[in-house]
């Protein structure tokens, strides 16, 4: 067993966070079949090419994920959310379990920025496409610099996106990754609201365990906090570094905010 593998069983059993492979067999399965009952649903969407109708049903998708599993998300601050206009919503990223958190709380509009490789996926790709989702390609900065200037172009004109600003997901700790500069290049080009919202507790529902044959689902509760909305006003003299460093300070501090709460929880269970 690989250093890594301990820490994450380690910190796993001081969070209270069990699994095994049945009940991890039984998440996964019902994930699968409900991405294909949402994929039929969405089909005719897919070929109207209808954009907002399929953003609808992606939400009903992770909705109904995040209710099947049975994880308990608290959430605070949630009217802070800005529905006035477009915004760019910056997240933390610490699982693959975050994109179901986020569907389950935002009630606007929105589009995801993800990386190309994802519109590859059989039914999720080709809702994303439908949906009107905006692909990232990583491994060319030319085509990665072309993207965000697109993207930049349909927030102005009212499309509200999401982004993960890390560009992938975090460790096991919780603690933020370094930020890509490419999520302030497209804020600063923008000029729009920007929101950061921040996660915790999603990084011990499904850690990276590379020993395992599969991932492992750990249920348990997560947090997610909706912090005040940045109006272009506020960053307009900031540099892309400036910014970047004053959206980071903004996560840190929510962050260490939602890490009490969790050991208020955790004190309560023992």
């Amino acid at each position: 067993m690989t250093q890594q593998s301990l820490d994450i069983k380690k910190i796993l059993k001081e969070k209270k966070r069990k699994s095994n492979l049945f009940l991890s067999l039984y998440y996964w399965i019902g994930v699968i079949l409900l991405t294909i009952i949402y994929g039929i649903r969405v089909t005719p969407y897919i070929i109207g090419k209808k954009a907002e109708e399929t953003h609808r049903i992606a939400i009903l998708w992770g909705r109904a994920i995040a209710k099947f599993t049975g994880i308990e998300i608290e959430v605070y601050d949630k009217e802070k959310v800005y529905k006035d206009g477009p915004v760019i919503i910056l997240s933390n990223h610490q699982s693959l379990f975050d994109i179901f958190i986020l569907y389950s709380f935002l009630d606007i509009s929105f589009r995801w920025m993800a990386k190309q490789s994802l519109f590859k996926l059989p039914i999720v790709g080709p809702a994303m496409k439908a949906a009107g989702y905006i692909p990232v390609e990583r491994e060319d900065r030319k085509k990665a610099m072309q993207s965000l200037f697109e993207a930049a172009d349909q927030i102005k004109q009212g499309k509200s996106v999401i982004i993960f600003p890390e560009g992938t997901r975090g460790k096991i700790d919780g603690k933020l990754l370094p930020f890509k500069k490419g999520s302030f290049i497209l804020s600063k080009k923008a000029n729009v609201v920007l929101q950061p919202i921040v996660i915790w507790g999603s990084q011990y529902i499904i850690p990276v365990e590379r020993d395992k044959f599969f991932q492992r689902v750990y249920p348990g509760k997560v947090w997610a906090i909706v912090c005040d909305p940045i109006f272009p006003e506020q960053y307009k003299n900031m540099s892309v570094d400036e910014l970047s460093d004053y959206i980071r300070e903004i996560m840190e501090e929510k962050i260490e905010f939602l890490k009490q709460k969790e050991e208020e929880e955790l004190n309560k269970m023992k």
